[in-house]
């Protein structure tokens, strides 16, 4: 006699039933890089807080892009948890090994990693863009192809997910269609496709329009070639969704489809993570900054002045008098800087000497 081969509602409450095992091989490194994946972005948004809303919380700089960031760093650790508890009931593992219950329950996870991935994903996304609104006040066309970014990525994701809410039941049917109903399993198949080189094209398009914005801007060669660098492994993440292509196929191929599946997750993550850790790097160089050119690490109320002008020289003394000399020399008036200072500053006129000691935030 045949096994009985269960379907719908009786293979989910088996699903739920079925013990974990312990990841070999693909699965194994699947769930590796996920660990990594955490303890990486948790490392560079927590550097990122303690930057922007706590050590220079004086200047206030604490904006919606950063809020954004944390939003998706929330959203993507649970997206990673999820794929580790799947790696632990059968995805990256080959059908020979799985029965129907643990095929259905990776699967069932599958469905909430999907959920959370597309949130994290898309607010990563608007962090980028709101930050870049920041540095694009005067350039239009710029300005124009951000916020077509900001609108376009949410609105395409969420019409994705309220189909697949209202027309899979459960999530996981996608994954699995022996769970449930799934009407548009097809269809959204090949919408992956749409939805990958949509993708790769905004990734592509955060890293080159900063590209396009600093490449004149008049700054030391030094912070430049940082920020190109920073630019660089920015767009990384297009790399990883160009890579996650062909194995998009997974979604019309029902043999060792887990094994399949876990590609698209293991990139689509490996994406996720690298976005949330370019966008937390430009906050983070600053944090560095600072203490590299600090010889006291320690904020006190005599540092203030330091920190609260973003110049580096403390200004919190009393009852000196500091005078400015003007930027050019065909001017020999000379200015009170006020009741407060150091001491005499001297202005750079625009032939000083480059190799002048300045700290700027």
């Amino acid at each position: 006699m045949a096994p009985l081969t269960l379907t719908g509602q009786e293979l989910i409450d088996s699903a739920w039933e079925q013990h974990s095992f312990r990841p070999r091989g693909f699965a194994a490194a699947v769930k590796n890089v996920h660990v990594a994946l955490i303890v990486l972005t948790s490392i560079f948004i927590g550097l990122r807080i303690w930057a922007r809303g706590w050590l220079f919380r004086a200047l206030k700089i604490w904006g919606w892009d950063d809020t954004l960031a944390v939003l998706s760093y929330a959203t993507f650790v649970p997206s990673c948890i999820f794929v580790i508890l799947s790696a632990q009931y059968g995805l990256a593992t080959p059908d020979a090994e799985l029965t129907d219950a643990l095929r259905a329950r990776a699967a069932l996870y599958l469905g909430y990693w999907q959920m959370h991935y597309a949130v994290s994903s898309n607010l990563v996304k608007a962090g980028i863009a709101v930050a870049l609104l920041r540095l694009t006040t005067t350039q239009r066309t710029y300005r124009f192809m951000i916020l077509g970014i900001l609108i376009s990525t949410p609105t395409f994701t969420a019409a994705v997910l309220v189909v697949l809410i209202s027309t899979c039941e459960p999530l996981g049917a996608q994954w699995d269609l022996a769970l449930g109903d799934c009407k548009v399993h097809t269809v959204m198949a090949y919408l992956s496709y749409i939805f990958t080189a949509f993708t790769v094209i905004l990734d592509w398009a955060c890293a080159v329009i900063p590209y396009l914005l600093l490449r004149d801007l008049e700054i030391r060669q030094r912070v430049k070639v940082s920020l190109m660098i920073v630019l660089a492994f920015g767009s990384l993440a297009g790399v990883c969704a160009i890579v996650r292509l062909p194995y998009l196929k997974y979604y019309l191929i029902e043999e060792d489809q887990l094994y399949g599946f876990a590609n698209i997750t293991l990139w689509s993550s490996v994406e996720n993570g690298i976005g949330i850790i370019a966008a937390a790097l430009p906050p983070i160089r600053k944090l560095f900054r600072y203490y590299g050119t600090t010889r006291d690490r320690t904020y006190s109320h005599d540092r203030a002045g330091a920190l609260e002008t973003i110049g580096g020289t403390p200004l919190t003394k009393n009852n000196v008098s500091t005078q400015l000399k003007n930027l050019s020399p065909r001017s020999t008036k000379r200015s009170e800087f006020g009741s407060q200072g150091s001491g005499p500053w001297d202005r750079l006129d625009g032939e000083a000497s480059s190799k002048e000691n300045m700290i700027v935030l």
